[in-house]
Order: structure tokens, then sequence, then C-alpha cells
């Protein structure tokens, strides 16, 4: 009984760590189907994307910094003639950077959908090729609604979910890189604490990770019986007033609404807790370097105001990352389930003819 519960608390170990593993197989069979050039277009595109994001922010706050400092000179230096300000350098290139997001926009959203429809085809017509050449004891010993599931679920997870949550997963990545790059930018001292900050966000989402996926599929576990519930009572609603029912299927459907309920409550809980903790961090220790960095007259206002608002928008783009890289986990399981399939030999035809 000894060796029993100590192999069963090894199993248990092993497979807490496994659920705390990113399936990064599954993920470079999912990258290496997107081709050669497709890849580099879609990072390239990116960073391209979110440097004219902050480029832009940065023109606003040279912008505003200098027409404040134009109006306040006269002022305190008691001057007659006030000087007017040119706002037509500045503008000419917000307008420049603003276009040129706007096409670095549309090209990163065609390059994630011309990804996600390549992929899906290669795997596609790879699966489907193998389960044709599959031998007979495959289908055999493999259920009929496993396989159609591989067709139907899997691919269509790949089709429409993966590409969206890889998009979203690269923007707030991005976005939380440059926010922190800008803060560091207009305060060094922020980089002292960076690293503390960062070992602790690594070892908090490793463990958000799990808590946030298993939640996601509570929830899902949980809203089931109760669609499926409150559609037999309609279809049956008839049936129930007959044999007057009504008080017993209405304590039922609160019961799963109630389940439902509960877990959706921890899923929120959960998220706010990741975004309110690292966000706070963030902004306190941005907001006190770059005050301090202001009083001393390092930085100008302007300055000081870009960082305070990335700082502000940190906690944001953290809590949006873990997420997306959780339901990212989630979906590239079917992406590890096909590839399970593909690994399967074709049946042996020498001899025949």
């Amino acid at each position: 009984e000894e060796v029993t519960e100590s192999d069963d608390d090894d199993n248990l170990s092993s497979v807490l760590h496994q659920r705390a593993k990113m399936p990064w197989r599954a993920c470079g069979k999912y990258l290496s189907a997107a081709g050669i050039l497709l890849l580099p277009l879609l990072l390239l595109s990116q960073l391209l994307k979110h440097t004219v994001m902050v480029a832009i922010d940065y023109c606003l706050a040279l912008w505003t910094e200098r027409a404040i400092s134009v109006k306040i000179e006269p002022e305190t230096k008691n001057c007659s003639q006030c000087m007017e300000f040119d706002h037509s350098p500045y503008s000419k290139v917000f307008s420049i950077l603003c276009c040129l997001g706007i096409v670095l926009c549309l090209v990163t959203s065609i390059a994630v959908e011309w990804t996600g429809l390549k992929v899906t085809k290669k795997l596609h017509s790879s699966l489907l090729n193998k389960i044709i050449l599959a031998p007979m004891r495959f289908f055999e010993t493999t259920p009929l609604g496993s396989i159609l599931n591989r067709f139907s679920a899997d691919c269509n997870t790949i089709d429409q979910h993966i590409p969206a949550t890889l998009e979203c997963l690269s923007r707030s990545t991005l976005l939380c890189v440059s926010a922190l790059a800008v803060i560091s930018y207009v305060t060094p001292m922020f980089l002292i604490a960076l690293v503390p900050l960062a070992i602790m966000c690594y070892f908090i989402q490793k463990y958000f990770r799990v808590a946030s996926r298993d939640l996601q599929q509570l929830d899902d576990s949980t809203q089931l019986p109760l669609l499926s519930h409150f559609s037999e009572t309609v279809e049956g609603l008839t049936t129930i007033r007959a044999f007057r029912y009504e008080a017993k299927f209405r304590q039922k459907l609160l019961e799963y609404t109630d389940s439902n309920n509960i877990a959706s409550l921890f899923l929120t809980a959960a998220n706010r807790w990741l975004e309110e903790y690292i966000g706070a961090c963030v902004v306190l220790i941005a907001a006190v370097t770059s005050i301090t960095s202001c009083l001393y007259n390092k930085i100008t206002s302007g300055l000081v105001g870009l960082g305070l608002t990335y700082a502000l928008m940190v906690s944001n783009y953290l809590n949006w990352m873990v997420r997306n890289l959780a339901d990212m986990e989630i979906q590239l399981g079917a992406v590890k389930r096909i590839n399970g399939l593909l690994k399967t030999e074709a049946e042996n035809y020498e001899g025949l003819l």
C-alpha cells in the first residue's frame, strides 16, 4: 500500500508538471506548417506596427510639450510679443505615422488570416492522406467519432480560433513589451525594479495559466447542462404543466445557474486579481520613478505623462497576454491531437500485385 501511494503521488506530481508546461511541440508544428515566408512576414508586420504605434504616442508627447512650453516661456519672461507655435511639422509627421499604422494593421490582419488558412489546408490534407492510407486495424481500434472530431471540431479550432488568438497574443505581448520599453526610456530607474518584477510575473503566470484553463473548462462544462435543461424545459413545457412539475424544473434550473455562476465568478476574480496585483506594482514603481526624475528636472512633463499612460495600460496588456496564452494552450491541443494521427503508419501494399 505504501508503494502504491508513492506511485500515485509521483503520477499526480508528473501530471501537474505536464499541465504547467506549454505544448511547444504542437506550437512548433503549427508554425512550421505556416511556411518560411509567412512566418517572417507575420513577425515583421507586428513589430513594425507596434513600433509605429509607439512613435505616434511619442510624437504626440513631444508635440504637446513643445506647444505648452512656447505658451509658457513669454509669460515667465514677461515678453510683450508672444511667439506663435507652428503646428504644421508635427501634424505632417503625425498624419504620415497614422497612415503608415493603418497600412501595417491591414498587412498584419491579412498575414494572420493567410497563415491560419495555409496551416489549416496543409494539416487537413496531410490528415486526410494519412486516414485514407491507414490500415484496417486503425479503424477497428479507433472510434469513428474520434476521427470525425479531428476533421470537424479540431480543424474548426485551427481554422477560426487559433489565428485570432495568435494575433491577440502577439499584439498584447508586443504592447506589454513596448509599454515597459517606453517606461524604461522615460525613467531608466525603472530598469532596477524590472528584473524582480519580471521574475515575479513569470511565476505568477505559470500558476495562473493552469488555474485559468481549469476554470474556463469548468465554466464550459457547467454551461452545457444549463442550456440543455433550458431547451428541454421549453420543448416539454406542455407535459411539465400537465404534471404540475413547474417548481421542480424551476429549482433544477436555478441549481444549474448557480453552478455556472460560481465558475464564472471565480474565473472573473482570478482575471481581476492578475490585472490588479501586477498592474498596481508597475504603476507604483513607474509613478515614483518618473515623478522623482521630473522634480529634479531630468525629464519633461510630456514624457512623464507618456510614461504614466503606458504604466496604467500595462496591467490590461499583461492580463490579456496571460489569458491569451492560456487560450492558446487549450487550442493547441487540437494541433497536438491531429499531429498524433499524422504519425499513423500507412498500409503496406507490397506484394499485393
